[in-house]
């Protein structure tokens, strides 16, 4: 009734699939994405950028689960 909506999604779990609870931060990053226009690509490269390499395919991956993907 008030016109907000509710996305929800159990992050944690999604971080654990990932790889890590740890990551809980990079699946809510995917899902904010999703209501932002900005491209895929752009996110990745940012995620690549700031992410040290021994963590980069866990934290990917959190960010394409917390999409939705």
């Amino acid at each position: 009734a008030s016109g907000a909506n509710v996305d929800a999604m159990d992050g944690l779990a999604l971080a654990r699939e990932a790889g890590s609870a740890k990551a809980v931060n990079l699946v809510l990053l995917g899902r904010f994405s999703r209501y932002l226009d900005i491209p895929k690509e752009s996110w990745m490269s940012s995620i690549e950028a700031c992410v040290q390499p021994k963590f980069l395919e866990m934290n990917k991956k959190a960010f394409e689960l917390g999409m939705g993907e």
